[in-house]
């Protein structure tokens, strides 16, 4: 009867632990997946980068307080993960970026083409500022720590990005 029940208590800890994960994996697949295609500019490397990141939350046995932190540790490895993607030999050429397929919506459909053409001219780095910026709502201190970058660098990127859609695109659309 203790076998019996020491048992049960394994495989409800399992349960609970595959719970978490699928809760974990449900809360934030939107998410990592949109930072993985700005940075990699196609869906199946963003798959890709996408499941490598999950992979690595369950090898990494994290256990986090808040969902925020979970979040910001996820998409710091999102980001980590497609530039090691980048950088590898084998790694093809960025051949297509659909803002369609991220759920970027806006404008009339003119106004929307000349946008999404703008962002695919822009550095992956430059996008993915932007996106957590501007779709997740990051504040700029978040954005660089999250990042690990200067602030002061993240508000060159974002102005130095907007300059760049302004001046594609025109200056009433951005304001």
């Amino acid at each position: 009867m203790v076998m019996k029940d020491s048992l049960e208590q394994e495989r409800n800890m399992f349960m609970t632990e595959d719970n978490r994960l699928e809760d974990t994996y449900n809360r934030h697949v939107d998410t990592v997946y949109r930072v993985c295609f700005s940075i990699m500019g196609n869906k199946q490397d963003a798959e890709d980068a996408v499941q490598s990141v999950f992979l690595k939350y369950v090898e990494s046995n994290r256990k986090f307080v808040e969902i925020e932190h979970e979040k910001a540790w996820l998409i710091v490895t999102a980001k980590n993960t497609c530039f090691d993607l980048h950088r590898k030999w084998w790694r093809k050429k960025v051949v297509e970026f659909d803002l369609n397929s991220i759920g970027w919506q806006g404008t009339d459909a003119f106004q929307y083409s000349q946008l999404e053409e703008g962002l695919k001219r822009l550095p992956s780095k430059s996008r993915l500022i932007l996106y957590l910026h501007y779709y997740e709502g990051y504040k700029q201190v978040e954005i660089a720590e999250m990042l690990k970058v200067n602030i002061n660098t993240i508000k060159t990127r974002i102005r130095n990005a907007k300059k760049r859609l302004k001046l594609e695109i025109g200056d009433d659309y951005l304001e």
